[in-house]
């Protein structure tokens, strides 16, 4: 158990624990009623169930939480009932960002919080089993939008505000930040990139190609001290970007959801 913890002024959620809330301030950080779930680090691999299905270490590196079983073999409905760092709430899911490296060394998170939030005007319904999804662009060699995936200083309600590592001060400590989207077609559980059966949605409305309003995930890794030291992510500088694979109990999932409408 990580306990409770303060970063830069900012109290951190109790890891390995949900939350519920409904902040009446849709302009402050996480943008609605939400729930949450702190986890520790499950596992670290080159492996990538999703991008490169099957393929073991063939992918670059990459920090798991969630569910501590994940190989290149996993499918969403695998993953359901194992053994997870987010403890036994009923969360099994497998969700994984590229490493970073300090030195050369991996540099292993101090905690991982997925933020699930109603950021639409419509209801949201909880995300069907099998479903999975990415936000952000492995391959970028541009900077990303920072309202998809982006770096920052400080604590969770901290924005990120650079599309590359930041070296941040001894006590503003480094976080990814990596937001999904909120909105799905009511048909796919994946797509041929993994993005197109989601999408974003606009003034807090899914657009008509993607009418169900699921909860956004944002996704936030927080690391330890990193000023004065080189640090590169396994997937290149401009190349942040987050995976989830849905390894809820369902029911459990539902009673959660529903308590964001």
């Amino acid at each position: 158990m990580l306990g409770v913890f303060v970063v830069a002024g900012v109290t951190a959620l109790p890891a390995l624990a949900v939350r519920a809330a409904a902040d009446p301030d849709p302009t402050r950080f996480p943008g609605g009623p939400y729930f949450v779930i702190g986890c520790g680090v499950s596992l670290m691999s080159n492996d990538d169930p999703i991008a490169l299905p099957g393929q073991s270490g063939a992918s670059h590196h990459h920090t798991f939480i969630g569910n501590r079983g994940v190989t290149a073999k996993s499918t969403a409905a695998s993953l359901v009932g194992g053994a997870s760092s987010c403890e036994d709430i009923g969360d099994s899911s497998a969700y994984w960002v590229p490493t970073l490296f300090a030195g050369g060394r991996a540099l292993r998170p101090l905690v991982g919080v997925g933020y699930y939030v109603r950021r639409t005007s419509e209801l949201v319904r909880a995300f069907p089993p099998g479903l999975v999804m990415i936000a952000g662009n492995p391959n970028a060699k541009r900077p990303q939008s920072l309202s998809v995936v982006g770096w920052g200083c400080g604590g969770f309600g901290a924005p990120p505000t650079s599309a590359v590592i930041p070296n941040c001060p001894s006590n503003r400590p480094l976080h990814l930040r990596a937001t999904f989207p909120g909105c799905w077609n009511d048909r796919d559980l994946d797509s041929a990139n993994h993005k197109r059966h989601m999408a974003y949605a606009v003034g807090g409305r899914c657009p008509r190609t993607h009418p169900v309003a699921v909860p956004t995930l944002v996704l936030i890794f927080l690391y330890p001290e990193t000023e004065q030291r080189r640090l590169l992510q396994a997937s290149g500088r401009f190349g942040a970007h987050a995976d989830f694979m849905n390894g809820w109990d369902q029911d459990k999932l539902d009673v959660l959801v529903a308590a964001m409408n």
